[in-house]
């Protein structure tokens, strides 16, 4: 699963200046779900598929109140050694999307 999301990942990064898809939105609330940063492998991928899909799904984390719960993966990643790079990268898809 994690290479599924890395070629997902790669797919967004590659068109970065246009629209998000409305399949890939339908992706965030799998996303946000807990079981699927506790297993180590699937950190990465998840990581840079979240940080992929945010600056293009905006409207929808804002409208859906999902930004807090995005802020808790972050807040999950930061606290291990291993995954705060991760974290890094979805703090700065955050603040790269949604300025003060």
């Amino acid at each position: 699963m994690p290479y599924v999301l890395q070629i997902l990942s790669a797919l967004l990064e590659s068109s970065a200046g246009s629209p998000l898809p409305d399949n890939f939105k339908t992706f965030i609330p799998q996303l946000l779900l807990p079981p699927l940063w506790e297993t180590r492998g699937n950190v990465p991928g998840c990581a840079r598929f979240l940080s992929a899909i945010i600056p293009g799904a905006k409207d929808a984390i804002l409208g859906e109140n999902q930004l807090e719960p995005i802020l808790g993966i972050f807040q999950r990643l930061i606290s291990g050694k291993k995954s705060e790079q991760n974290a890094f990268d979805v703090l700065e898809a955050i603040i790269s999307t949604f300025p003060a």
